[in-house]
């Protein structure tokens, strides 16, 4: 059995296994849960019935999984329901209306039409879980374009103290009417118990649709979409638990997961620290193995850098 599998084989998570969700869950199973998924309980939250099928194919995947067609919204509304703009790429779908005016100057507008709106039950984020028979969150990922934030601060502040990992994707853009971009997370998750593990900036050629259609002709789009050059329009940003602040409310299975989570997300050198206070807090053994093959895995990453900074130290400058 792996290291992992046996990790996930201690009686804390026999008792309680990980607890993996995904508001906005369009595109499928997040691919850093797939390696873990079959310990864990997932739940993917998605309202548009057009990316239905690829999260009903994730059952095999998990130990249990949860899947729930309804809207996940900050804070209750009444009656209970939420318009959901359903966009021509269901991935680009809001509660929040597309900003066409700021939309059009770029090369991927297109995506945002609004072709539905619809009237969806929705619901604050613990009142799903609990409907669920789930208490607790592990990793929070969220892409509800321009919610996410919103959706992690609704949480009880003891609820957000006990998760371990979050996920968000922001915007850099005006992209939706009235939605938290990057500045506005990274100022809020500087005062959580957080630290930010990755951030990668993604992007689109800036340009209206019809100035590449006019010059570059018709069915051009497509193309300018995959190898023009991009201007930086949103990030994907993860965040880990600081393991340093609040320490009385972590206990061995949170530096357990803690490092399963690191390893998993390519920070051994997190997961070096995580298994030797560990071993200090709750004994050896099981984190003795887990800070061995930590220190394995951190040499081997700086092995495979040492090319490329190699590369860097001595190829031509300017």
């Amino acid at each position: 059995m792996s290291l992992i599998g046996r990790i996930f084989a201690e009686p804390e998570f026999i008792a309680q296994p990980p607890v993996l969700v995904d508001v906005g869950a369009a595109g499928g199973v997040h691919p850093a849960w797939k390696g873990i998924a079959r310990y864990a309980i997932g739940v993917g939250f998605e309202p548009d019935a057009r990316e239905a099928p690829p999260l009903s194919a994730a059952q095999s995947l998990f130990k249990r999984w949860v899947y729930c067609p309804t809207l996940v919204i900050p804070a209750p509304v009444s009656g209970d329901r939420q318009d959901l703009h359903l966009t021509r790429s269901p991935q680009c779908s809001s509660t929040l209306r597309p900003n066409a005016v700021a939309l059009g100057e770029w090369a991927f507008a297109g995506f945002f039409a609004v072709e539905q709106t619809r009237s969806c039950a929705a619901t604050t984020l613990m009142s799903a879980l609990a409907a669920q028979g789930i208490e607790r969150i592990d990793w929070l990922k969220c892409d509800t374009q321009g919610l996410d934030l919103g959706i992690f601060q609704s949480l009880p502040p003891e609820e957000r103290m006990r998760l371990l990992a979050v996920e968000f994707e922001p915007g850099l853009i005006n992209a939706y009417e009235g939605e938290d971009k990057l500045a506005e997370v990274l100022a809020a998750m500087g005062r959580e118990p957080f630290w930010l593990a990755d951030l990668s900036v993604c992007g689109t050629p800036r340009g209206r649709p019809e100035m590449f259609t006019r010059h570059l002709g018709a069915g051009a789009l497509p193309w300018v979409h995959r190898l023009a050059p991009g201007a930086s329009a949103w990030a994907n940003v993860r965040f880990l638990r600081d393991f340093s602040q609040l320490p009385a409310t972590l206990d061995r299975r949170a530096y357990l997961l803690g490092w399963v989570f690191a390893t998993i997300t390519g920070q051994p050198s997190c997961a070096l620290g995580l298994a030797e206070s560990g071993a200090k807090f709750f004994g050896g053994g099981l984190f003795q193995e887990m800070t061995a093959a930590s220190r394995r895995s951190l040499r081997w990453a700086m092995v495979r850098n040492f090319p490329g900074w190699l590369w860097r130290r001595l190829g031509p400058s300017g």
